[in-house]
């Protein structure tokens, strides 16, 4: 072994506790929240994560187009048709590249809201049925969305991470409505 490598290995070594070192130091000394906190109104740390997964929440749907931009039923690689009202949404067909999720969102403000349900779907499949996690399902006389999310390749569906895709022009996502 050259002297020059040597010298680029002891390198890497000393960068590489320096970074662990720095992380130790800096994980020990963040501020906790505390339940007497009262940031932005917040009387306990339930008020607090309350409010964060609200934050996240909006994050994730200020990622989709507006309303305008959604059409209705149809768009290029999904077709969610209007349905009766139950614990299951129907995808009347779909045409995916790869492993993919599609979502079922409510309709807050003229807006995908929160996700109401999700289901696995890989390429060659048409169609597909989403089952719903509320007891109650969809509801008569309201409008949902079904959109197409990336997977994360971990097998499991999760909201923060199985994400539309970054570009605008490439989110895949339309609206239904429930009979």
């Amino acid at each position: 072994m050259t002297k020059q490598t040597q010298r680029l290995y002891l390198m890497l070594v000393v960068g590489i506790l320096i970074g662990v070192s720095l992380v130790m130091v800096t994980r020990t000394s963040a501020p906790e929240i505390t339940t007497s906190s009262t940031l932005s109104g917040a009387t306990s740390t339930d008020d607090i994560l309350l409010r964060s997964e609200a934050l996240k929440q909006e994050v994730i749907t200020s990622a989709l187009p507006p309303l305008a931009q959604i059409p209705n039923n149809l768009r290029v690689g999904l077709m969610v048709e209007d349905q009766s009202a139950g614990r299951t949404v129907t995808i009347n067909s779909l045409d995916v590249v790869g492993s993919q999720w599609i979502a079922i969102y409510d309709d807050k403000d003229g807006r995908p809201g929160w996700i109401l349900g999700a289901a696995r779907v890989r390429e060659g499949e048409k169609t597909s049925v989403v089952e719903l996690l509320r007891p109650e399902g969809t509801i008569s006389g309201h409008a949902y969305y079904a959109a197409i999310l990336n997977d994360d390749g971990d097998d499991e569906f999760n909201r923060l991470t199985d994400l539309p895709p970054l570009s605008p022009e490439k989110i895949v996502i339309v609206k239904f409505k429930v009979q």
